[in-house]
């Protein structure tokens, strides 16, 4: 790692490499874990849209330095973006798609989406473009799914906690529990699965086994 660091400073000479370092750097160090709980820095504080608007902004800042054109503002969003933190190495890997200009490009459309159903275009462009995409990849589309709909749903965080995903609302909204409750208890899963109040949904992970990603997406569907 320590090889690869020294080899991008030593080739970085152009006008603006720090930026390119940068990134490099945080190729190298595992940055591309961005929905991760092992994920280093704040990204799990800030959420991945919100990283992902703070990232593309740098890069139009950047772009506007070396063009002397006027930096283009994002719009931003009527709540905070909801942060994410689930059990799935969620990235772009190196080896699925080796250059990284393109890379952070794939990943400032993922920060567009506005909608769930503009996630299956993207994941045939992936496979159109690199091939079939590995299980990252995939679990990348799935966590970008999540939070467009935690979004919608006004869910300020989905974190993970003891083997427990928990979902939280901001402040002053709470969960409808008179449209969650019954579709909760259809489910049929072991006691103890499922717990739900006014200000946070818990989904032990380990007791719905594989099946913990369909009922998360699922109930962040339902919430209004």
């Amino acid at each position: 790692m320590a090889e690869q660091r020294l080899k991008t400073i030593f080739e970085a000479t152009e006008l603006g490499s720090g930026f390119n370092i940068a990134m490099r750097d945080l190729e190298i160090r595992g940055a591309g874990n961005l929905l991760g709980v092992r994920q280093s820095g704040h990204i799990s504080a800030v959420g991945f849209n919100l990283y992902c608007q703070l990232l593309a902004q740098a890069v139009e800042e950047q772009k506007a330095k070396l063009t002397g054109s006027p930096v283009a503002k994002l719009k931003a969003s009527p709540l905070p973006a909801p942060s994410i933190a689930l059990p799935l190495p969620a990235f772009i890997p190196e080896e699925y798609v080796a250059d990284l200009t393109t890379r952070l490009g794939l990943y400032q459309k993922l920060m567009k989406l506005e909608n769930v159903e503009q996630v299956t275009p993207l994941e045939q462009e992936f496979s159109d473009r690199f091939g079939p995409p590995p299980q990252e990849v995939k679990n990348l589309l799935y966590a970008v799914k999540i939070i467009t709909l935690a979004a919608k749903a006004g869910i300020e965080s989905i974190s993970t906690e003891e083997g427990e995903i928990i979902l939280r609302r901001f402040a002053g909204m709470h969960f409808g529990r008179q449209k969650l409750e019954p579709y909760l208890r259809s489910l049929r899963y072991p006691v103890g699965s499922l717990h739900l109040d006014a200000l946070q949904l818990r989904l032990n992970s380990k007791r719905l086994g594989k099946d913990w990603q369909t009922v998360l997406e699922e109930v962040v569907g339902r919430v209004e």
